[in-house]
């Protein structure tokens, strides 16, 4: 007997009852085999990290890993005894020295490709779903500058939040990255926008 076809690939992005995300390889023996198109043409193009120029300081990977962690400018004020503005002025200028301007969860991704920053473990990390993987992918097309951040009283938000067990789109970034659901091939985009 056959094992049940999964409903979303392995990375937990993709949905598999979608025909356009699947692929059919044959093997030796003569055997198909499905796959996911999308995460097969992002390993291909999987390039190693280009370097870093300047890096952030260490105070403002510390802002950073805060973010990551799910605390929002607010809480990370007060726990350092420092101003709110203070914390959004370290917090872009790590950005503009990562060269990644669009989205604070586009640079919590490059700090955890560049392993500068941990993920968060501390929770429980999203299953692979059908019902999950929508959300994983609006989060990969944030990271990738495809979509913009959502506002705090966007109802989707709450639903993309909830389902990833995060508090904000930078600790759901962390959370997926955790959970090896985006990986540094996902950051291909943001290397050929540095480029230019």
């Amino acid at each position: 007997m056959s094992r049940p076809q999964q409903k979303v690939c392995g990375r937990g992005l993709h949905r598999l009852d979608d025909p356009r995300n699947i692929g059919i390889k044959t093997t030796p023996a003569g055997v198909g085999r499905r796959f996911c198109q999308p995460c097969e043409a992002a390993r291909r193009r999987e390039v190693p990290l280009p370097l870093v120029t300047a890096l952030p300081s260490e105070r403002q990977l510390l802002l950073i890993q805060a973010r990551a962690d799910g605390l929002s400018d607010e809480e990370i004020a007060e726990r350092d005894g420092i101003g709110v503005d203070a914390v959004r002025q370290g917090i872009f200028r790590a950005r503009r020295k990562l060269r990644v301007t669009p989205t604070l969860s586009a640079a919590v991704a490059m700090c955890l490709a560049y392993e500068l920053i941990e993920p968060d473990r501390n929770g429980p990390l999203p299953r692979k779903t059908v019902e999950n993987a929508p959300y994983a992918a609006s989060v990969l097309a944030l990271v990738q500058g495809r979509r913009k951040p959502m506002s705090a009283k966007d109802v989707q938000r709450r639903r993309l939040l909830d389902a990833l067990y995060a508090w904000s789109e930078p600790h759901a970034v962390s959370i997926l990255w955790a959970s090896q659901t985006l990986t540094k091939r996902d950051l291909y985009p943001l290397f050929a926008k540095t480029k230019r």
